[in-house]
């Protein structure tokens, strides 16, 4: 989405250098592997395409699930150190 600005105003994106490896690597390790894999596999070059795009997304899929869930086992962490436990009866 644009962003809206005034009259000579201009907008910078700071993109950080580890973020551009990141995404570098997913593409062409993963895509690489997605097609060598999908077309040993299966025997067709058309499917090993697919597999090429397919297994990068596959990739950061699994990568924002692994760090939702461990935003969410940091969260509980944090709960469970804070919620009062009851007095021991003994």
């Amino acid at each position: 989405m644009p962003i809206m600005k005034e009259k000579n105003e201009f907008v910078i994106y700071v993109v950080s250098l580890s973020n551009v490896k990141r995404y570098m690597s997913i593409e062409f390790i993963g895509g690489s592997c997605g097609y060598i894999i999908a077309q040993r596999a299966l025997q067709s070059d058309l499917l090993g395409m697919i597999g090429s795009i397919i297994a990068p997304m596959a990739i950061r899929r699994v990568l924002q699930w692994q760090q939702l869930k461990s935003e969410r086992h940091a969260h509980l962490e944090l709960r469970s150190l804070f919620k009062q436990s009851a007095p021991n009866p003994t």
